[in-house]
């Protein structure tokens, strides 16, 4: 009897535990960054991972999936992206000002005011070395609205056409500066300038995103069929491309100075793999626990940089330093960051619930 063709299916579960593993790739590249640390006495001999570069493929992937998730929305439209904005604004604020300038607010006193407000939306990292992501993700829902439109009317070309803009935008806002120097203004480097750079970098990651969003409005990997293969040379296939990806990432680089990377190609590949090895296998507790992981993703995102942000590590720290060895710091920094993030998260939705009932119910009253 012949098998029933079984394509993959990419739903809300799938996207958490994508999420769950790009967080825990998060965490590990910062946490196996000797620079990171001020305890000099740790060792780092033995670390599981020697090279940090290939982890930092968790970009990419938070990258697609902002555009993956975009093409689900209801209403494309900013008022969708407002609502997004506030909520992502939410769980960093609370990192922020609960636990974070209260840490360092000496120094805080002493920081002019643009550099705080540039640090409430991220262009500025002083406080939160991590928070770039806050900026990328208004950006990226102030222009969804327009590109999404765009891209649905002829997805493949359009979608190509907006990531050769995207690259010849972020080549010439690179280049203000030294433009600037030939008509005679002087004006300091782009990373001397942080809304300038901000901008760049929100161009640089555009092509991941709107490629995101074409595999969503197009079904790309819902067109896997994962009944073809057996399910050992299923797993093996996605073990090669994991390992095929993070290799091509150690040792391949462009043989030219683009502002494009690479990711472009290997996040679709490492979610592409994810993505069907949990489709043709239960992995039931591992599931469990990187979605469980995905679900709070932002609030560990932003709750490890106090580990490592120069202005509160002092305070926080010591923290995961109990160990000698990093690979135990590395295990109990995901561990302890888990559970202060799913703490805080049950803490804001309790709080907002209660907010929107008492509203609800004064707006209701005769």
């Amino acid at each position: 009897m012949e098998q029933a063709s079984q394509c993959i299916t990419f739903d809300k579960g799938i996207t958490s535990i994508v999420k769950g593993m790009a967080i825990i790739f998060m965490i590990m590249l910062h946490g196996y960054t000797q620079e990171l640390y001020d305890d000099a006495t740790l060792d780092f001999d033995n670390r599981f991972i020697v090279s940090t570069y290939i982890l930092k493929i968790c970009v990419g992937m938070y990258t697609f999936m902002v555009g993956y998730g975009y093409s689900f929305s209801k209403s494309r439209d900013w008022r969708y992206g407002w609502q997004h904005i506030k909520r992502l604004l939410l769980s960093f604020w609370v990192i922020l000002f609960v636990f974070t300038l209260p840490a360092c607010f000496r120094e805080v006193l002493h920081t002019d005011v643009i550099t705080l407000l540039y640090n409430l939306v991220g262009i500025d990292s002083h406080f939160n070395y991590f928070s770039w992501f806050v900026y990328f993700y208004i950006f990226a829902m102030l222009v969804m609205p327009g590109l999404s439109r765009l891209i649905d009317r002829r997805p493949l070309p359009l979608t190509l056409a907006v990531v050769v803009l995207a690259v010849i935008l972020a080549g010439a806002v690179h280049e203000i500066p030294r433009l600037a120097g030939w008509m005679g203004l002087d004006m300091p480097a782009i990373t001397e300038i942080p809304p300038l750079l901000a901008l760049f970098n929100c161009l640089m990651m555009t092509p991941i995103m709107v490629l995101g969003y074409l595999f969503a409005r197009q079904r790309y990997y819902e067109r896997i069929n994962v009944s073809r293969l057996p399910k050992l040379l299923t797993l093996i296939l996605c073990v090669v491309v994991f390992v095929g990806v993070f290799l091509l990432k150690r040792y391949l680089s462009l043989p030219f100075k683009l502002p494009f990377q690479m990711d472009f190609f290997y996040a679709p590949l490492i979610i592409g793999a994810i993505a069907v090895a949990f489709n043709v296998f239960e992995m039931r507790p591992l599931r469990v626990v990187l979605a469980k992981f995905g679900d709070v993703s932002v609030y560990m995102w932003f709750f490890h940089a106090l580990f490592f942000t120069l202005a509160v590590r002092w305070f926080y720290q010591p923290a995961i330093t109990i160990f000698h060895d990093i690979n135990l710091v590395v295990l109990w920094t995901i561990v302890l960051t888990f559970i202060s993030s799913w703490l805080i998260k049950r803490a804001v939705d309790y709080v907002t619930t209660c907010f929107a009932s008492k509203s609800s119910t004064q707006t209701t009253m005769p």
